[in-house]
């Protein structure tokens, strides 16, 4: 078993090695005439430690707007991405699936916010951004269906979002406004507020 040695951690073991049953059974070999011995094995592995920057800005009110037309709705027919917009400095797009992704397929919208940079991450790179994703009603504005959320953002894990985002039959509603004359619009407001990078 591997342990990890720093100024702080200046002792490793476990606190459950074997019971006092097992340890006093004669037969076992443990414990000879009231004596038994304690060994080690210590194999020295090149230290590997390294230190991480956080850095969080004072962003949390000030959100940016993209907005994403998407015309010809009914025509789609697999993942569709927006164009890519810049938001802090980092990539972003947004990913739709019009019947649904996964066990949601055929019964709601799925929409999901992309890091478009984050693929190139190392493992210790992650940005952390807060968003509200909105599927606007085109009619009245009263009935946009809007979700927020906040995460980060890192190469195991670009994207974040909502498979049952919206059920298909809300979604087609005519009365909703989501869908008109086939275009639907949907809207990301992003504000990045944090990020974590490694100390060479």
């Amino acid at each position: 078993m591997t342990q990890h040695f720093h100024n702080i951690k200046i002792e490793c073991g476990f606190s459950e090695c074997i019971s006092h049953e097992t340890f006093r059974e004669p037969s076992n070999g443990y414990l000879i005439n009231d004596k038994c011995v304690f060994g080690v094995d210590v194999s020295v592995i090149k230290n590997q430690g390294f230190g991480e920057r956080v850095s969080l800005f004072n962003e949390f009110n000030s959100y940016y707007k993209h907005e994403w037309m998407i015309s010809e709705f009914s025509k789609l027919e697999n993942t569709v991405r927006s164009e890519e917009f810049t938001i802090g400095d980092y990539k972003w797009k947004l990913c739709l699936y019009p019947t649904g992704d996964g066990s949601q397929n055929g019964h709601s919208i799925s929409i999901f916010l992309e890091s478009v940079d984050a693929k190139g991450f190392d493992f210790r790179k992650r940005v952390l951004a807060i968003f509200c994703i909105t599927v606007k009603d085109q009619i009245s504005g009263a009935h946009s269906k809007s979700i927020d959320y906040l995460d980060w953002f890192s190469a195991p894990v670009d994207n974040w979002g909502w498979s049952a985002f919206m059920p298909l039959h809300e979604f087609n509603n005519s009365n909703k406004g989501y869908l008109v004359e086939d275009c639907c619009i949907v809207e990301a407001h992003v504000s990045v507020i944090g990020e974590v990078n490694g100390l060479a």
